[in-house]
């Protein structure tokens, strides 16, 4: 059964890979999502044996290779992290394969797309499942990989083929800081093996330089691939893909591998508390510096993008305080309410042939009910109103800060982000649904919900965004003891995001009362400064990818490949070497005479020297 979790989404992608025209169109529907389906189920039994029944299990597939001390084999673990995580991944990965029939309906390459999907499931399992890093790193990489295949998927498009390269070389980095921890780790202890690195890791002396500098290499794989500041700004540009594959990089696969990687490797960084300050910091940052972004976009599908990759700092920021049982619960419960965001962020597009920028929408509310509904309950999630799914984790992270006693800062910037995140939040809203149509009345007429199989994910996740937060508090919250603080304090997130909620309603329907006073040159420096992601691109683009363009061009490419290599390589050499056997050749001119006289020549020499 454990092993099936693993092999199941392969044989989706291969069988929607390489026989996909033989299932025929309706044939790559059904299939990938019936096999996916199965998984999620064998994924829910794993989860009752895991969690439930406190039943931990380790399947030993098979020795990969043992060179000595060089030892790996391949294994599988199931335990109360991986089995949370399997949930989320084969759960979402499930509602965005029965989405996608919808959603991509008509493309003729719809076979490649699901088995693109399917791919990307199996490697997450991969990546959760693995008992030691070696076999983590193969997840990692497959991900990345498929992101790749994902985000580029309608290759025709430049702009898409662009955010996919991007994506790729910005991960590269991460992926790299990753293997060079995995390196030291082998290098310092001598194991892979998850067990034999965290038992070990409480024998090597807390003044090891390695040790710190292992937890700051696997910090920098966190920061690649959970797209925290400085490596975030592949995150935003993914959404070029269709969107299904937004919601399964945003929510259930790629950008909680980071996360995951910090609460797997929990052990091993609770031995570099330097580190965890670090840890504190870059999530504190990525979550306050992403809402500030996320003011002043007007594309529908990056403002959810740029809310993803501020929880994703929530979540960093609350493994920095070692309370990793939380940031795995905020993540589960992110992953249900993001994919319905972006899931019904994607009806509309498709209600309304591919418009992306609510600008140009209004008056949605009346054209598409249940898509209005499903939005407003997954940003109302994702604000924390009470008793709904983020109200469990993502209140209960502001609490724990605060219970913390030191390092303000992360809190006061945590309780900012929670101000913000409710205020984009219902921007969103009021731009889609309660504005006036802004567009041609026209293709608004033509637009209407989607078919069944669209809806049924969305009414699956509107009903897991209410309940699965209180449901799963009683599972992953099993050792966290209640928070003693003021009744202020603990409702100060709920009081922000109320205050941030009424303030954009408020602003959005007095829009002409303060449109002109607004309108001054320090906003509208402040709002592009905003809109144009703090300048990241711009800097990343031209102080350092322009220095190393003209490196490549003008140093290594015009100085050295041109003029040093063809000096002492192939050009002057050959043409050296040509002029010099010609002036050896004038003496081969074939007379017995002449031969003769060298010869004599050469015996007298050698004659004379002895």
């Amino acid at each position: 059964m454990y092993v099936l979790i693993l092999f199941l989404p392969l044989l989706s992608s291969l069988l929607c890979g390489f026989w996909g025209r033989k299932l025929g169109y309706e044939g790559v529907k059904i299939l990938p999502c019936s096999i996916i389906l199965i998984t999620f189920i064998l994924c829910l039994n794993s989860f009752i044996e895991s969690i439930v029944l406190g039943s931990n299990v380790n399947i030993n597939l098979w020795s990969w290779f043992d060179l000595g001390n060089l030892y790996n084999p391949i294994n599988l673990q199931f335990d109360q992290i991986v089995s949370s995580m399997l949930i989320l991944i084969t759960g979402i990965s499930f509602f965005v394969h029965l989405f996608s029939t919808a959603y991509m309906n008509g493309d003729p390459h719809l076979p490649r797309f699901m088995s693109y999907l399917s791919l990307f499931t199996f490697f997450m399992v991969v990546l959760v499942t693995s008992n030691n890093l070696l076999q983590l790193f193969i997840g990692w990489e497959g991900v990345g990989l498929c992101s790749y295949l994902l985000i580029g998927f309608w290759y025709t498009r430049i702009q898409a083929n662009k955010s996919a390269i991007k994506a790729m070389i910005i991960n590269k980095v991460g992926d790299i800081g990753l293997l060079l921890a995995i390196i030291l780790i082998w290098t310092e202890i001598g194991s892979f093996d998850y067990n034999t690195i965290f038992c070990y890791s409480f024998f090597i002396s807390r003044e090891n330089e390695w040790l710190s500098l292992i937890s700051f290499l696997l910090l920098i794989g966190v920061i690649g691939k959970s797209a925290q500041i400085g490596l975030h700004t592949w995150l935003p540009d993914a959404m070029e893909g269709p969107t299904p594959v937004s919601a399964l990089i945003h929510a259930a696969t790629m950008v909680t591998a980071g996360v995951f990687l910090i609460v797997r490797m929990s052990p091993f960084f609770e031995s570099t508390p330097e580190i965890l300050i670090l840890v504190v910091l870059l999530g504190s940052l990525t979550a306050f510096f992403s809402s500030t972004i996320g003011l002043t976009q007007n594309d529908l599908k990056k403002v959810i993008a740029y809310s993803t990759c501020s929880q994703l700092g929530y979540m960093v920021m609350i493994c920095g305080f070692s309370q990793y049982n939380t940031g795995l619960f905020h993540l589960v419960n992110h992953g249900f309410f993001k994919a319905l965001l972006f899931l019904s962020a994607g009806s509309i597009i498709h209600a309304l042939s591919d418009e992306q920028d609510f600008r140009k929408m209004g008056g949605m509310n009346n054209i598409t009910p249940l898509t209005y509904s499903c939005i407003v309950v997954g940003s109302l999630s994702l604000m924390g109103l009470p008793f709904l799914t983020g109200f469990y984790s993502k209140d209960l992270i502001i609490e724990l800060i605060y219970g913390e006693h030191h390092l303000r800062f992360a809190l006061w910037l945590g309780i900012i982000s929670a101000f913000l995140t409710a205020f984009y939040s219902f921007r969103l809203i009021n731009f889609t649904f309660f504005n006036n149509i802004q567009s041609n009345i026209n293709d608004f007429k033509k637009s209407h919900e989607g078919e069944v199989s669209l809806l049924i994910p969305l009414l699956i996740l509107l009903v897991f965004s209410i309940v699965v937060g209180f449901i799963l508090q009683f599972y992953i919250l099993t050792d966290e003891l209640p928070i003693i603080i003021n009744n202020l304090s603990k409702f100060s997130a709920f009081i922000v995001s109320l205050l941030g909620c009424f303030f954009s309603i408020f602003l959005g329907f007095t829009i002409v009362n303060w449109w002109k006073t607004w309108m001054n040159q320090i906003t509208i420096t402040i709002y592009s400064f905003t809109n144009n992601a703090w300048y990241f691109d711009y800097i990343f683009n031209n102080y350092i990818t322009k220095f190393f363009f003209n490196l490549g061009f003008f140093i290594t490419y015009k100085f050295v490949d041109n003029q040093i290599l063809e000096f002492v390589g192939p050009s002057n050499v050959h043409n050296k070497f040509s002029k010099y056997s010609n002036l050896v050749s004038q003496y081969h001119i074939g007379k017995l005479s002449s031969y003769l006289l060298f010869f004599i020549i050469f015996i007298f020499f050698s004659l004379t020297k002895f």
